[in-house]
């Protein structure tokens, strides 16, 4: 599904200050490159920006914020290339024994935020992207994609179906 990588910029914060005291927080802007991370259908491009609020809690952290980031993939309709950014919303929880994969790990004082950077890249990233909504496709005269559909009276009567039609005629 994608490729492991990491960012060029470490995204290890310390936060043993912030343990000690909850409900105490510290606010984070960084940029990194997570090129090469891609899904079958686009590829991140560029750097990511994460802003991210890190609030201390009892039992560990939670981490909210936004990502930005540009994609690049090709359109499932006409196939030509289409660059885009996606902007996602972060709510993850950080914690020093974490109960399950929803929890990211503290391992002695310090979060690494590239793992939950890299999960909600993937996430985030369009499963089969489009150019456009109006989007007509290669050949637009040979197969249609918009075309409205005539109503279900305009439409050609299915022979096999006249007995059924005609008891909801009688409805």
């Amino acid at each position: 599904m994608s490729r492991r990588s990491g960012p060029t910029h470490s995204l290890i914060v310390p936060v043993a200050e912030l343990l000690r005291r909850p409900g105490s927080h510290r606010t984070l802007s960084v940029r990194a490159d997570f090129d090469g991370l891609a899904t079958s259908s686009a590829a991140v491009v560029g750097p990511v920006d994460l802003r991210i609020r890190l609030e201390s809690m009892v039992g560990g952290l939670e981490a909210t914020g936004v990502l930005l980031a540009g994609w690049r993939g090709s359109c499932r309709r006409c196939l030509e290339p289409v660059e885009q950014m996606v902007h996602q919303d972060l709510r993850e929880v950080f914690s020093p024994a974490p109960h399950d994969e929803d929890t990211y790990p503290i391992n002695d004082g310090e979060v690494d935020l590239a793992p939950m950077v890299r999960d909600s890249l993937v996430l985030a990233l369009p499963i089969a992207p489009l150019c456009s909504e109006d989007c007509a496709g290669p050949a637009p005269d040979a197969y249609p994609m918009n075309r409205i559909d005539p109503a279900p009276e305009e439409r050609p009567g299915d022979s096999r179906w006249a007995v059924l039609d005609a008891l909801r005629a009688g409805q």
